[in-house]
């Protein structure tokens, strides 16, 4: 092939009506002629014009009041300020009858003071159950929908607050200052530069719609946030910053106008850009709050009722003297997690009367006793001392595990103290953190009550064999251990045995407390 006939084959190539060069002057001829049709003022050869960038900075110098609203309320960083907020606009939604039930049982004095007055706790509970599900049945009403919908445009709102307002107008005008005195100069701005602010700001604004329903929930956050009161001056002026946001959502910050500019900005003709999709599940979260609070509560009231019902009980063990406490698992951390989550620890009564009866009633006096018979009884039935002796050394180590679980709340260990009041502190301000706790607090709760589960069973299986002991010991001669009478009277065991007897009855009344807890076998009288 001649020199020419390349010549002449490669301008044949690039002027072809069908080369990739062609095509490609076909695409950014109609993008940009799209582009004129659609806002003629925004775009010419190759330059983004100053009309962007003036439109860029009335959308920012009115979405900043909005974003004062909305950072301190439904879009705080803070999880328990975002979340109260939420709820009153949700709360809206209900009607008169759904209202006062929620407020009924979201207050938790007023469902212990109709739990306290209720002749069945069964019946009463139950009733509550069906007056939430009433409620909740409620949140898949049109109405509820359309209350998230609305809640999922705050959040789009609230992206298009925190745009990067400035790093693109320092574009267009390197001197651009948010000073109330400063004048802008904007100059047009190669489209490539905008790449980066272009797809940003598509990626918040896309398929967004100013409504006079997000509006009102604006400016119902508003009116919360100032405690309920707001000049007319500030209503007016909220109305006018939604109406100039509109206008440019609707006119100039279009989704094809956005669209075409980033085409153009990134040589891609078929590019769909990214955006965001908001589905916050407003409804569902709210649901599943109404279950957790409800829940919670009601574990919370029945342990505060079955509590205040042993109180008798516990004197007749323990007298009028205070019970130590359980370290870590204590009401102290306990009363941090009521406070600040809804979360608590569900077991605290039952664990700190474990830890102080073995401590009182059976370390002191009954444990050398039941060592000594152990050590030296003569038992007939060698079966009988193997599941004597079991007995009671399980119950000589129950301390020991008690232990070994508040030990577990020290520095570095596996419930670190420190560590909770730290989730406690963060669960306000990321939804992980939140979750991260609820986990701990569940194990925590399960360990606790797998522990007491454990302990109690042990100390009733040694009940027994010390009723056993007791009926043996008034014999003439005892069938089961030979010389057990001799162990029981000699100087260093009869202080011991008057006490295990004379302590026989608070075993069982310590026994029939716990019953309220676990599940443990009859207790039947010496």
């Amino acid at each position: 092939m001649g020199f020419f006939q390349i010549i002449a084959e490669f301008f044949k190539t690039i002027f072809s009506p069908t080369s990739p060069e062609s095509l490609q002057r076909q695409a950014v001829r109609k993008i940009e002629s799209e582009l004129k049709n659609l806002a003629p003022e925004l775009y010419k050869k190759g330059l983004v014009m100053p009309d962007f960038a003036e439109a860029l900075r009335v959308l920012f110098i009115n979405t900043t009041p909005i974003f004062d609203i909305l950072s301190e309320t439904y879009c705080s960083t803070d999880l328990d300020t975002s979340r109260h907020f939420e709820e009153q606009l949700v709360f809206t939604g209900f009607d008169s009858e759904a209202r006062e039930i929620l407020e009924n049982l979201l207050s938790y004095e007023n469902r212990k003071k109709s739990a306290m007055e209720a002749q069945s706790l069964i019946r009463h509970f139950e009733s509550e159950h069906r007056q939430l599900e009433k409620v909740e049945k409620e949140l898949n009403s049109p109405a509820f929908i359309k209350i998230e919908e609305t809640l999922d445009k705050i959040k789009q709102l609230n992206d298009i607050c925190k745009f990067s307002y400035i790093t693109a107008l320092k574009l267009f005008d390197p001197s651009y200052s948010t000073k109330d005195s400063y004048t802008p100069e904007f100059q047009p701005v190669p489209i490539e530069l905008l790449e980066n602010s272009l797809l940003d700001l598509y990626f918040v604004i896309a398929e967004m719609d100013i409504t006079n329903s997000l509006y009102n929930a604006v400016l119902a956050l508003f009116r919360l946030k100032k405690g309920g009161k707001i000049s007319d001056r500030e209503t007016q002026g909220l109305k006018e910053n939604f109406k100039k946001i509109q206008y440019i959502v609707k006119h100039i910050f279009t989704k094809e106008i956005l669209s075409c500019m980033i085409r153009i900005s990134k040589k891609n003709y078929e590019l769909v850009p990214e955006r965001a999709v908001y589905n916050g599940k407003s409804r569902q979260k709210y649901a599943e709050y109404l279950e957790t609070r409800f829940r919670t509560d009601e574990a919370r009231l029945k342990g505060e009722i079955q509590d205040a019902a042993i109180n008798n009980e516990i004197k007749q063990i323990f007298g009028g003297s205070p019970l130590a406490a359980v370290q870590g698992y204590s009401k102290d951390l306990d009363s941090q997690l009521r406070q600040s989550t809804p979360f608590s620890f569900a077991w605290i009564t039952p664990l700190q009367l474990l830890k102080n009866f073995i401590s009182i009633f059976y370390e002191e006096h009954v444990k050398p006793l039941l060592n000594d018979i152990v050590i030296e009884g003569f038992f007939n039935n060698p079966a009988y001392k193997s599941e004597f002796s079991s007995s009671v050394f399980t119950c000589n180590d129950s301390l020991e595990r008690i232990s070994a679980f508040e030990s577990k709340f020290t520095r570095g260990n596996e419930f670190d103290e420190t560590n909770i009041t730290s989730l406690i502190r963060d669960s306000h301000k990321d939804a992980t953190f939140e979750s991260t706790l609820k986990n701990l607090i569940d194990r925590i709760n399960r360990q606790a009550k797998e522990l007491i589960q454990t302990e109690t069973t042990n100390i009733f299986q040694l009940y027994k064999k010390i009723n056993d002991i007791l009926i043996e010991s008034k014999k003439p001669s005892s069938e089961v251990i030979t010389n057990l009478k001799v162990l029981m009277i000699s100087s260093r065991n009869r202080d011991n045995s008057d006490c295990m007897e004379n302590q026989n009855s608070q075993w069982k009344v310590f026994l029939e407390v716990m019953k309220n807890y676990v599940i443990i076998g009859n207790i039947e009288k010496k």
